[in-house]
């Protein structure tokens, strides 16, 4: 019941949120402000929050900047415009600072738990800002309801952005990573097909002369014995450490004659 209570309210939120979008850029914002600055509160306090001017600050220089790219889609930037974009750049991530500091610090500092900064109201103990709220004609009543939020404006952060999506993977950057990644893989896969091709290879090489040499003098389980040592160690090195092929087949190599020297130790 509560979830389909939930799902009905998010409806009807996107319903408004659509409408709002619809609008052109200047009343959007216009009726963004109207319905996020103020709102009632039990008591019949009036509170004017301050922190959706942040917050329209902010979209209105990502429209600037959203602006600009729109141009450089159509034309070759040019001097002006990069001057232009650094400026922006400067103003927003300035606004960006203050947006996050009347957010995140506004409980923690002495100045805004003693000084309500980010608001004015005409509750007890307010009498200058209920004065400045009578002049402007910002009283609310209690019918006033508030309609919107920072996120309705700023959008809120999905993780799932962040993945490789299809439409991320054609962009140049991703498409750079993309390739470098393949051919790390191919190089690493090229490397260890090379060991382990020597290390059979060379296994065999040393296994074939050792059979040769001992067949008839050792019984049939000491050459499977020998055999399968040496090509296991082969592949052990070849898989569990870095070395070069010639040095896997050298320690290959020193391995067998450990074995072959522990036979004629054994028959002495």
């Amino acid at each position: 019941m509560e979830s389909n209570q939930h799902a009905r309210e998010s409806n009807d939120e996107n319903i408004v949120l659509e409408g709002l979008a619809a609008l052109p850029y200047h009343e959007r914002l216009t009726r963004f402000i109207r319905g996020s600055t103020k709102h009632w509160v039990s008591g019949g306090v009036t509170i004017v929050d301050f922190r959706p001017l942040y917050a329209v600050t902010v979209h209105h220089l990502q429209y600037q900047l959203a602006t600009e790219l729109a141009k450089i889609e159509k034309t070759t930037v040019t001097d002006e415009q990069l001057e232009r974009i650094r400026d922006v750049l400067h103003k927003y991530t300035s606004s960006l600072r203050n947006f996050e500091f009347i957010h995140t610090n506004r409980w923690n500092t002495q100045f805004v738990k003693d000084i309500a900064a980010s608001r004015l109201d005409n509750g007890k103990g307010s009498k200058l800002q209920a004065a400045i709220l009578a002049e402007h004609g910002l009283q609310v009543g209690a019918s006033h309801r508030s309609l919107f939020k920072d996120l309705d404006l700023l959008g809120s952060f999905d993780s799932e952005l962040m993945r490789q999506s299809s439409a991320i993977g054609r962009s140049l950057g991703t498409e750079r990573i993309d390739v470098v990644a393949r051919q790390e893989r191919l190089i690493q896969t090229r490397v260890m097909t090379r060991r382990f091709l020597f290390a059979i290879v060379g296994g065999l090489i040393i296994i074939v002369p050792i059979l040769i040499l001992l067949v008839g003098e050792e019984v049939p389980k000491s050459l499977e014995v020998i055999s399968a040592s040496i090509v296991i160690f082969a592949i052990l090195v070849a898989f569990f450490t870095k070395l070069e092929p010639e040095n896997l087949l050298a320690s290959t190599a020193a391995y067998a004659a450990v074995l072959v020297g522990v036979i004629g130790n054994r028959h002495c």
